[in-house]
């Protein structure tokens, strides 16, 4: 059987932070299941175009580090505070409002690049080592690098390999992507039609987006199959609802202009008197987060906008399993890991009305246009008050089936080697 070689070079960037994005768990899954189902299996960083290897012990320990740290306990910071916001204490969290740390300093992400590099380097990574790509199959699922030239020189001449790609955003909207992201989308896209690597997506709406940017651009992209990402075991796990003196709405995610997240202020403000609730937002904030975040304005009397950021998955999963729903407002999705994961948890969810959230959860959850203030503010107000619109999106999310991560890995694999 011809062994995978995985690229873990986000994991290897990313491992040290304290809450893990969508990207980060695909690749730390199939890391942790090549280790336990197929230890031929290498692992590779990449930098630029120099290939580095490291050793399974040592992709071993990184992984199982970054997975309990995801994770988190029953105990630790993030489940504490939501713990003691579920028995109401009122300033846990504090109000949705820019700040210093919201500002992304490149000094920083370099800092943090530098101490994962380092606490790795000494057990097992190899400085220069192309060799670990001879006779493998060369597996890059978090698109890091994949827009360097370099990279595809120097893999093996006519290796094979596979390459996720998770949306075409910054190609349809510059505006709603990260700053240079369209360029380096461009040139990824080149190299992938060049190379004729093997591509997967993780929808039918994003296939079918990165298909028509490709066609405009002229550029011959071979067949792009759909494998949904896997849930994080957390958000598996149905349990009953904590008991709450809190009454609020969840909003998952980053904290950026794509989540809309202005949408929910304005549709606050359309509220009659008297609603009281919380929508708390908890998330990391994005390169814009502080515009974004400054943009919300003020809310009426009794509704609070929170944020929290940090949260491990035990943490997070208990906050979902409290709130009165998830809200995804979003303007552009691939996939949507937060709608998923409380669906899976049982927990109604209030969306957008866009492609990916219609192919994957029509029917689960409440889909609305998200551009119609009127229609959230509604929607806000009828979930409130605990009536048959919130009992009947409660018993469709009940009814909602997340693949199992293991089959949907074991397709990934299986699709790298008819590479």
């Amino acid at each position: 059987m011809t062994p995978l070689a995985l690229d873990v070079s986000r994991l290897l960037w990313r491992a040290v932070r304290p809450a893990p994005g969508g990207i980060d768990r695909v690749e730390l899954a199939m890391a942790r299941h090549l280790l336990r189902e197929e230890p031929q299996s290498r692992f590779v960083f990449t930098d630029g175009g120099v290939i580095r290897s490291l050793t399974p012990a040592t992709v071993r320990r990184l992984t199982e580090e970054a997975a309990a740290r995801w994770r988190g306990s029953v105990d630790d910071e993030g489940s504490r505070r939501v713990v003691a916001y579920l028995a109401s204490e009122a300033r846990v969290f504090p109000p949705a409002r820019p700040r210093l740390t919201d500002r992304h300093v490149p000094l920083v992400d370099a800092g943090r690049n530098l101490r994962a590099q380092l606490s790795y380097q000494r057990r097992g990574m190899l400085l220069e080592a192309p060799e670990a790509l001879q006779g493998a199959i060369y597996v890059n699922l978090s698109q890091r690098n994949l827009d360097e030239p370099r990279l595809l020189e120097a893999l093996p001449p006519g290796g094979r390999m596979l390459a996720c790609l998770y949306d075409a955003i910054p190609l349809r909207d510059s505006a709603l992507a990260a700053p240079g992201s369209d360029a380096r989308m461009l040139r990824m896209l080149r190299h992938l039609a060049a190379r004729q690597a093997r591509l997967v997506t993780i929808s039918e709406a994003s296939r079918t987006q990165i298909t028509e940017a490709a066609a405009r651009l002229g550029l011959g992209l071979p067949a792009i199959a759909v494998v949904p990402p896997p849930l994080a075991e957390p958000f598996l796990e149905r349990d009953s609802p904590p008991g709450t003196a809190q009454r609020f709405f969840l909003v998952p995610g980053l904290l950026t202009r794509r989540k809309n997240l202005g949408l929910l202020a304005e549709a606050c403000r359309r509220l009659p008197r008297g609603a009281g609730f919380d929508i708390l937002l908890a998330g990391a904030p994005g390169l814009d987060a502080a515009p974004v975040l400054a943009g919300l304005g003020e809310t009426p009397a009794g509704i609070r906008l929170l944020r929290a950021e940090g949260l491990s998955d035990l943490a997070m999963a208990r906050l979902m399993r409290g709130a009165i729903a998830v809200l995804a407002p979003s303007l552009e999705e691939g996939f949507d890991y937060p709608v998923h994961e409380a669906l899976a948890l049982g927990v109604p969810v209030i969306a957008s009305d866009i492609p990916a959230h219609r192919e994957y959860v029509a029917g689960v959850a409440e889909l609305l246009d998200p551009q119609d203030a009127d229609a959230w503010a509604a929607a806000l107000a009828d979930f409130a008050t605990a009536g048959p619109r919130h009992a009947a999106a409660c018993a469709a999310a009940q009814g909602f089936l997340p693949a199992s991560p293991g089959k949907l890995l074991k397709k990934l694999i299986d699709l790298a080697r008819m590479a």
